[in-house]
């Protein structure tokens, strides 16, 4: 299966999320999106795309070496924007504790991020070195989510709007992580594809990462990382860190490298057969040390091995 579906977008989101069958597990969120829209007037969303991780259902059957891992695919440049540096801004909603608990302790694994040899293999697709990535800051955002429903793109970039308009930083050079707790489902607006483990018909993707452009703000970059530690997204646990917050940071890692490689609109780092750099290696699993943490994640692709690998 191909790892990779992008879907642009045109015009303001109003009315998006009346898509959705009223009274099933993935009903939208409607009145609570409208309600932080009137909350932020004049604002409109002018286009948008996405890239989604599919679940982690099983391993390729394709090219492979004795360990599993890809020969050769390597990555085309098509073109497209990347991001020469990136802040990550952490966007934690409806957290308890208004920290980055619910998920574990991704923000070790971030701030670790810059400097490492995980991060030098960016070098080969940017140009940048391993200190050109790091950890800014987080915000913690209440969001009502009505029992029964699912959280659409109007009201994630609702969110995304409200916390970009209060940071003032945009473009290729911020990228926004949304974090959704445990039980709280995301879809998409046109499809019936979305994050939602309570139901399995539609349960379609872990993750994803696109570019979404306001009237007013202009461009922002941003990934969606529902709770991860549930079947078909879930990565156990190392000496180092927990099962949850492994789950967390392997999608985390997945999103950021796929963001910086390849933000969108137009293509950038991308292989027609296996997709982005993180999609050709999801269904591995590697030994990761971060800012002296000892991590499993999935490792990425890289052309200088034509392979899945953690060092530049």
């Amino acid at each position: 299966m191909m790892h990779f579906r992008r879907f642009t977008g045109i015009g303001a989101l109003v009315i998006l999320a009346a898509c959705a069958q009223a009274g099933s597990p993935v009903t939208p969120n409607s009145a609570t999106s409208a309600g932080i829209r009137s909350a932020l007037p004049g604002y409109r969303v002018v286009s948008y795309t996405y890239r989604i991780m599919p679940l982690r259902t099983s391993s390729r059957t394709r090219r492979s070496n004795a360990d599993g891992l890809i020969y050769p695919d390597d990555l085309t440049n098509y073109g497209g924007p990347m991001m020469k540096s990136a802040a990550a801004h952490n966007i934690y909603v409806n957290c308890p504790a208004k920290n980055q608990s619910c998920w574990g302790a991704p923000e070790a694994f971030q701030a670790g991020l810059r400097g490492s040899s995980f991060a030098g293999m960016l070098k080969q697709y940017t140009g940048s070195g391993p200190n050109a990535y790091a950890f800014s800051d987080s915000v913690p955002v209440s969001f009502t989510v009505f029992k029964g429903t699912a959280l659409y793109e109007n009201d994630l970039f609702g969110i995304i709007h409200q916390v970009a308009a209060k940071l003032k930083k945009t473009g290729y050079a911020d990228i926004y992580h949304v974090f959704l707790p445990k039980g709280t489902d995301t879809c998409f607006d046109f499809s019936k594809q979305c994050y939602s483990p309570d139901h399995n018909p539609t349960f379609w993707f872990c993750a994803y990462h696109g570019t979404v452009k306001f009237s007013d703000l202009g461009l922002v970059i941003y990934s969606i990382e529902p709770y991860q530690d549930i079947s078909f997204c879930a990565t156990k646990k190392s000496s180092g860190a927990s099962e949850v917050t492994n789950s967390t940071i392997s999608t985390l890692a997945h999103e950021t490298f796929e963001a910086i490689t390849d933000p969108g609109p137009k293509l950038a780092w991308y292989n027609d057969v296996g997709g982005e750099v993180a999609d050709e290696c999801e269904y591995f699993v590697s030994k990761v040390k971060i800012g002296g943490i000892l991590y499993n994640s999935q490792p990425m692709y890289s052309n200088r091995y034509h392979a899945c690998a953690t060092v530049p």
